[in-house]
């Protein structure tokens, strides 16, 4: 008696090879042509056998051990150097400083970015948030939602299964025992396929199905026989799932509003490296901004270092007054009082305080200019953005001077720039392509499913499984040969969750479109604000460049009739000491608020990455300084 294949009922054994069992799996064709694939899976996936299935939990009990203490650091950090701390001009004029032009402080920046660094401490409050340059590779090696995954779906797949069982019964009639009441039988199951899913949604199997069955049946041939079959199957979906548009969108599983084909993993990816550009921009602004912050906070200390000069220079004319009795001790005190409020100026100016200072996304998009710094607290901060160590030893020191020509935009091609090049109108051109094409696959969903099923199969039977009377030799000869064809069709009466994910689809397009058209108004109006911006700082540079020359001649004149012996009013003197003072730091101002403005509009064209001479290139989109010709 041939028996088929073993029916669900009978007790399966996967996997427990004995000799004869390889043996039996060995003799096979397809399994001989298959090895090669087999051992290049295996060798790669054995490296993994003693950490997952195995026993050998040394190397887990060592991290756990470490979960355990709370996760301490496993080796010492990199010794403290203590901060350079400043405490009067004579130190500050002593520091031993390293000249930095802004170029420089970019490419330094760019080449120790591995993560982009904010000065809101976002790697402390919230380090998933923050981008590094592994983020759009993590995007793209997602196992569900990347490429690589998407992929995935039409890998092709190898399975095989081995069974075997031993049956020993009695029958009350001898028709169901096969002719016998007592039935004995030992049967072994082979089965070997290989499919493979294709982009039309199409799902090809190849399939090699082997049986033993030795029994005591009265009615067979032999005792025992081989009976091998080659299946070759073909199942092709006619309307749902099926066409090479909705397999590349949604993928050969999708489900309503569950889509991660192919095109849909692209538009991610582009996405997230359109993110990355996004956030190197900022980065980059911050960057820009730490340098200028740096830069008015020495010429704040020049000016605050000419006012103490000037104010003690004061002060000891009026105490030497006082100590020949010519003049009352009130002005001393006056003098004196001012002198110390210019030291005190001056300290701050120095050592500056931990308070906010001028970054991305502060008032306006690429940052206003805060005005409020100190030289130490300015160069700390630039060395945290730009990658270097908190303290060496030296002193940053921008070289680089404020442009003083007035700038000139053509505010239509800048506008053009603008919406070409922006990041952010970017991955919103891309999700609200990635709508439409989801929209495209929802509508698959509203057809009823239609497959096309056909399998060919070739039969061989024989006492042995290969030789002259064989199941393979029997096989060879093609004589018995099967074909089976046919439909299925399936449907939901109504589609309802088929209607509901189409219009979804549509109301999300809408959505996006929508949010476009806004971020393209909205990243107009920006860009014309800052090139006003420029105009409106430009003037301000130049009206408090008057204000201080006329402030300075002012107080000359003052100085030069105190010198001369004739008299002046005191509160006009130390009025005119402190206007000078304000109308240089508020020129200098000026100045840094202006390069804030010129770098603001490069940042809201979108084309600050360029201007500053800094590409996305590499397999990683790592942001990487070009060098400038």
């Amino acid at each position: 008696m041939t028996k088929g294949r073993p029916s669900a009922g009978r007790s399966m054994v996967r996997w427990a090879l004995g000799h004869r069992a390889r043996r039996i799996l060995c003799a096979g064709g397809m399994v001989l042509t298959m090895a090669p694939a087999i051992s290049s899976l295996g060798c790669r996936a054995s490296r993994a056998l003693p950490e997952t299935i195995g026993n050998r939990t040394a190397h887990v009990d060592q991290i756990m051990s470490r979960v355990d203490a709370g996760a301490p650091p496993e080796t010492l950090t990199t010794p403290v150097i203590a901060p350079l701390t400043l405490r009067d001009p004579e130190a500050l004029a002593k520091a031993d400083y390293r000249d930095l032009t802004l170029q420089q402080a970019l490419n330094q920046a760019m080449s120790n970015s591995e993560v982009l660094r904010d000065l809101n401490a976002t790697v402390l409050r919230a380090p998933e948030t923050v981008t590094t340059d592994e983020s759009p590779g993590l995007v793209q090696t997602d196992p569900q939602l990347g490429m690589e995954a998407a992929l995935s779906a039409f890998d092709a797949q190898l399975t095989a299964v081995g069974t075997w069982q031993n049956n020993d019964r009695r029958f009350n009639n001898r028709f169901f025992g096969g002719g016998a009441n007592a039935f004995k039988q030992d049967v072994h199951d082979y089965v070997l396929q290989l499919s493979k899913r294709t982009a039309t949604g199409a799902e090809i199997s190849l399939r090699s199905i082997t049986d033993y069955d030795a029994n005591n049946a009265t009615g067979n041939l032999t005792p025992s026989a081989w009976q091998t079959q080659l299946h070759a199957e073909l199942r092709q979906p006619l309307l749902q799932g099926g066409g090479l548009a909705f397999n590349r969108i949604a993928g050969p599983a999708a489900l309503p509003g569950v889509y991660n084909g192919v095109l849909i993993a692209k538009t991610n990816s582009d996405i997230s490296n359109a993110q990355f550009r996004e956030d190197a921009r900022n980065y980059l602004s911050n960057v820009i901004n730490a340098y200028w912050d740096l830069y008015f906070a020495y010429r704040d200390v020049d000016a605050k270092q000419e006012a103490v000069a000037r104010s003690l220079e004061t002060w000891r004319s009026y105490d030497a007054q006082k100590s020949s009795n010519r003049r009352g001790g009130s002005a001393e005190a006056l003098a004196r009082e001012q002198y110390y409020r210019f030291v005190s100026e001056l300290q701050d100016a120095i050592a500056g305080k931990l308070i906010q200072r001028t970054q991305t996304n502060n008032s306006t998009s690429g940052g206003t200019f805060a005005g409020v710094t100190g030289v130490q607290a300015a160069e700390r901060r630039l060395r945290l953005l730009i990658g270097l160590p908190i303290a060496d030893g030296q002193l940053l020191r921008p070289v680089d001077e404020p442009l003083s020509a007035p700038l000139i935009f053509d505010s239509q091609s800048l506008a053009v720039d603008a919406l070409r090049m922006r990041s952010e109108l970017q991955q919103q051109r891309l999700l609200v392509k990635r709508r439409e094409l989801e929209v495209i696959a929802a509508k698959n969903f509203q057809l009823p499913t239609l497959d096309l099923v056909t399998t060919y199969r070739l039969r061989g039977l024989g006492k042995d499984l290969a030789g002259s009377d064989s199941a393979f030799n029997e096989l060879g000869t093609g004589d018995y040969q099967e074909y089976e064809a046919g439909v299925e069709f399936r449907m939901p009466v109504g589609f309802r969750q088929a209607h509901a994910a189409v219009q979804h689809a549509k109301i999300q397009v809408a959505r996006e479109r929508a949010v476009l058209r806004e971020q393209e108004r909205q990243i107009t109006h920006d860009l014309l604000a800052v090139v006003a911006e420029t105009d409106r700082a430009y003037a301000q540079m130049e009206t408090n460049l008057n204000r201080y020359l006329a402030s300075k001649d002012a107080l000359d004149a003052l100085e030069a009739n105190r010198k001369a012996g004739l008299p002046i009013s005191l509160e006009q003197l130390l009025d005119a000491q402190r206007r000078l003072n304000e109308s240089q730091s508020r020129y200098h101002l000026a100045m840094t608020e202006y390069m804030i403005a010129a770098k603001n509009v490069y940042f809201e064209s979108g084309t600050l990455l360029e201007n500053c001479h800094v590409g996305i290139i590499g397999d990683t989109v790592k942001a990487v300084p070009v060098a400038s010709e």
